[in-house]
């Protein structure tokens, strides 16, 4: 049992370039995207600020280097660290944590993460100093294990590591504490006020993609009163824009209508952006979205060949995705394509795919496009077959992606989209900003 009061420090650790760690997923950020490391912000809630004083590091966001991290967790002096690791940056992360674990060697670690969840053996091997590893950062696994409960949801090296985890039909978290969210402004350049805040809907996703791990973590949705009440705990801050934390949003139908209607009636005036699939947009749904400020939507597309998408167990129709496109613009909803590089008959060669993914994007015409890479995710091995010829073919990819970056963000049409957009002096700095890094990059 501990004795209070307690000191814990949330900590997202230093990287050279811009990364994120947050909802068992990690990789390397875009342009001026500075998204919160959402997990942390979730269990903040847990730990009551009679028992704990919490303090937040997001070395990342604050741009801070090795020593300064080093010297600002020593000030605080916490008695707990929660931290994220990256499964794409395991050992950067284990010597920068196993280092710090040395120069404060009462406190005690505990890991979240992409990595930690689907590999808790790798944590513990890689930085034994760890005690344990949270297996879901939407229970109160930690703050319970602290008070000398036992919990499946957090691993330790003397628990059993394999241990089962047990199915949790809802998705239910506390508010955050205050002190958490007020510590940085991160900012997001599809707003008009870039300053923003994260809010979970659903958790994991009932889609069984093979390219995806996010399944695997199964499928909860949040109570609908619960987040009404964090819509009222946001607009109370001050705060006018809204990130939908959600792998897919709208996955229920039935509930998001209810959830919108709900919205509605709370007379609370956002403008917001989510995550969704072109298979889940139905008219009624847009617009019930648009009524309550939805100006962007993120639509996993992935590619344009049918049959590649039905071999990655995501079957999809053309005519389903240009028609999602198509209620977005009818509703002003701005839309961002999701495109996954190498997902098509690779027998037509490579250039010739390049010239028909840029035509198809043509005839598509969203607003934002976002090129990614496969990589291998932890706990989806064994489809790795799938993949071989895009992880052959991976520089040749990442090479792609970057011309076609520059080709659809300088493209005439797309300037003047942009510039349509901007409504205030934040977001002209955020695109200048932007366009800059991507000339850099």
């Amino acid at each position: 049992m501990m004795t209070f009061p307690q000191k814990i420090l949330f900590l997202n650790p230093p990287s050279v370039k811009p990364v994120f760690r947050d909802c068992y997923c990690s990789g390397f950020t875009k342009g001026t995207f500075n998204v919160h490391p959402f997990d942390l912000q979730v269990q903040s809630g847990f730990f009551s600020p009679e028992i704990f004083e919490i303090e937040f590091i997001d070395a990342v966001f604050e741009k801070l280097s090795f020593e300064k991290t080093i010297y600002k967790i020593k000030s605080f002096s916490p008695d707990i660290i929660l931290s994220l690791v990256g499964g794409l940056f395991l050992e950067k992360d284990a010597f920068f944590l196993n280092y710090l674990t040395n120069e404060i060697p009462l406190s005690r670690l505990f890991i979240s993460g992409d990595i930690a969840r689907f590999k808790p053996q790798k944590i513990f091997n890689y930085i034994p100093c760890a005690e344990g590893v949270l297996m879901d950062f939407a229970t109160s696994a930690l703050v319970d294990y602290l008070n000398g409960k036992k919990s499946p949801y957090l691993i330790t090296k003397k628990s059993n590591q394999k241990s089962n985890l047990l199915e949790i039909k809802s998705y239910k978290y506390p508010l955050p504490r205050e002190e958490f969210i007020h510590k940085n402004s991160y900012l997001l350049p599809f707003f008009h006020d870039p300053k923003y805040y994260s809010i979970g809907t659903s958790y994991g996703c009932p889609y069984t993609c093979h390219y995806c791990n996010t399944h695997l973590l199964g499928f909860r949705l949040r109570p609908i009163e619960d987040i009404i009440s964090e819509l009222h705990f946001a607009a109370k801050m001050g705060y006018k824009s809204l990130y939908i934390r959600a792998a897919t949003f709208m996955a229920d139908k039935t509930r998001s209508v209810r959830l919108f209607e709900e919205w509605k009636k709370s007379r609370l005036k956002f403008e917001w952006i989510c995550f969704s699939r072109p298979d889940l947009l139905s008219e009624e749904l847009v617009a019930k979205a648009s009524q309550t400020g939805c100006s962007l939507m993120m639509l996993g597309v992935e590619s344009f060949d049918e049959k590649w998408l039905n071999k990655m167990n995501r079957p999809m129709s053309l005519k389903t995705t240009f028609h999602a496109f198509h209620l977005l613009k009818k509703y002003r909803i701005k839309s961002a394509a999701q495109i996954m590089l190498g997902m098509h008959n690779q027998s037509k060669g490579m250039l010739e795919y390049e010239k028909k993914l840029l035509s198809f994007l043509n005839k598509l015409d969203p607003d934002y496009v976002s090129f990614n890479v496969f990589s291998y995710r932890p706990g989806i091995e064994d489809n790795g077959h799938y993949f071989d010829n895009i992880a052959l073919n991976d520089l040749s990819y990442k090479k792609m992606a970057h011309r076609l970056e520059k080709s659809f963000y300088f493209h005439p049409r797309n300037i003047i989209k942009q510039l349509y957009h901007i409504k205030s002096p934040k977001k002209v700095f955020l695109l200048i900003n932007t366009i800059i890094k991507l000339l850099k990059s």
